[in-house]
Parts: structure tokens; sequence; C-alpha cells
């Protein structure tokens, strides 16, 4: 990370995930831009728009005691020279649990500000149950799901 961001929109998907992992909040906010327009969507919760609003949806998940495992998986990247839009299958896991549960989708969204690549969005859904079979059987060979 440079003073300004990231270097690449990578570098900052690899901390925003370290972060997630350690429950680090401090250096989660640090994959962030520090503008009002950003917003982060958890799993069935509304929209949190704006930086306090980011922070202080994060810091209620980390207060409550974070413990996972998280691995990634199907992941698409597309970018532009400003934009970069990754979407991904976040795999959760409490610490000592084999058992599998149907992975999250997310949508992360970087942008170049300043020199450095930075979160603007992160959008996270549950995954229907009858597509985590499916996802999980063929991941590079799923059919196109619903539009909304």
């Amino acid at each position: 990370m440079t003073e300004t961001g990231f270097a690449t929109p990578d570098e900052a998907e690899t901390a925003f995930y370290d972060a997630f992992r350690t429950a680090n909040l401090q250096a989660m906010m640090k994959t962030w831009a520090d503008r009002e327009f950003i917003e982060c969507i958890h799993p069935m919760s509304d929209r949190d728009r704006g930086r306090v609003a980011v922070e202080e949806s994060w810091r209620r998940i980390f207060d409550g005691g974070l413990k996972v495992e998280l691995e990634l998986s199907n992941v698409h990247r597309t970018q532009d020279a400003l934009l970069a839009i990754h979407t991904v299958y976040e795999h959760f896991r409490s610490p000592g649990d084999d058992r599998r549960h149907p992975p999250v989708i997310a949508t992360n969204i970087y942008q170049l500000i300043d020199g450095g690549w930075h979160m603007v969005l992160h959008h996270a859904s549950p995954t229907p149950q009858d597509e985590f079979s499916t996802a999980e059987q063929f991941p590079e060979q799923q059919e196109p799901g619903r539009l909304h």
C-alpha cells in the first residue's frame, strides 16, 4: 500500500480479505476510499453509505467476536483505467468446523483515486441452496442466473 492507496485492485482486495479474516478494523478501513459515496451491503442487511456508516458496520461485525476461515472461489475480474469489478464466492467456516455451507456471492468494486486503488463498494448476498449445489459441482459452467 502507498500513502494514497494500493498499487493494484488485487492488492486492495488481498488487504480487504486479510482484514476480514483477522477482524482488524483499522486495516479494513485502509482498503476503503475516504469518500462519502462508498457503500457496503452485508448479507441480509440494508446498505451502509458513507465512511462513518461503513466503518460502524464493520465495527459491529468485528466486535461480535468474528472468527472465520475464509476462502474465495469463482473469482471473476474486469478492469479499465479507473474502475475494477471483482465478483467472488466467499466460503466461510468457523475454525475447527469442517461442514460445508453455501457460499456468499460478493461484488467488490475498486476505484483509482489520487493514484491508488480503493474499495468503493462491497455487496454480499447469500447463495440460494440450489445454485450452491450447481456452483460446487460445476464452478466454471453455470447457467446464467435470474435478472432482478
